[in-house]
């Protein structure tokens, strides 16, 4: 470290308030200033889901599964990173991969010494379509995690334009990614093995982990959801109490008396 620098930072331990009043507008008490430790968080290493340089542009894509109210910073971060090696001002892409609605990620960070944005792609708001249109295999994949209409047609166009590729590895390879790439739509994944069931694929999608997962979790729905009905049944015929209800089913009262409430049967509280 110079010599300077030391004397700088010693000079503005005592601070310099008229300096500080030309530098940042304001007036300074120095009786309220508070010093932070100057040493920050060193840079650790990024690597960035897609990088990609069309016509002279550089394009930086991130894929996002979650929800995440600090994505803004994310991407900032990036910028300057690809901005710094590349010499280039990236234009950036969210691309948002999950279930749930985005209601705390923001595409902008916006105040008095800044103005940054990028771009946000919810893929629950884009029509499959198009992407089924597509003569690209990878465009048929990320197409499950799109807007469907009618699922149960289109998932069938997928697997069969899938099932029609010349090539058997190719077949497989894209097969695998259909199924990793449906652990974003779980509920999704009963529908695909009824249309797998089938059709004579050579890679068989229903021993994949995830496929498998999903079938249980919708067995698994499927007989929560017989269970609520016989309780509500139960209730509206007899008008049994949660207890006596879960009794007869063998089901804990307390999930009844949920179920109940849920139908506007029984009162809160």
């Amino acid at each position: 470290m110079k010599t300077y620098d030391l004397s700088l930072k010693g000079l503005f331990k005592d601070p310099p308030i008229n300096l500080l009043k030309l530098v940042l507008g304001i007036e300074i008490d120095p009786k309220k200033v508070k010093f932070l430790d100057v040493k920050l968080p060193k840079l650790v290493e990024r690597e960035a889901d897609l990088l990609m340089e069309y016509e002279g542009k550089i394009y930086h894509i991130e894929f996002q599964s979650t929800d995440d109210p600090k994505m803004a910073l994310r991407m900032l971060y990036y910028h300057f990173l690809i901005l710094e090696k590349h010499n280039k001002v990236p234009i950036q892409v969210v691309i948002y991969v999950g279930e749930k609605p985005i209601k705390r990620m923001e595409n902008k960070i916006t105040n008095p010494y800044l103005s940054f944005t990028y771009k946000i792609v919810d893929l629950k708001e884009v029509d499959c379509k198009s992407l089924i249109e597509s003569s690209q295999p990878s465009d048929w994949v990320i197409a499950v995690l799109c807007r469907m209409d009618n699922e149960i047609e289109q998932l069938r166009r997928i697997l069969q334009k899938i099932a029609n590729l010349p090539n058997p590895n190719q077949r497989r390879r894209y097969l695998e990614y259909l199924t990793n790439i449906l652990g974003l739509r779980k509920y999704r994944l009963n529908l695909l093995k009824e249309e797998v069931e089938k059709m004579p694929i050579t890679f068989d999608v229903r021993e994949h982990p995830l496929f498998k997962e999903g079938v249980e979790l919708g067995i698994e729905k499927g007989v929560e959801l017989k269970a609520k009905q016989d309780a509500i049944n139960l209730y509206r015929k007899l008008k049994l109490t949660p207890k006596q209800i879960g009794e007869i089913l063998e089901i804990d009262p307390q999930k009844v008396e949920k179920w109940l409430k849920e139908e506007n049967l029984l009162k809160e509280g």
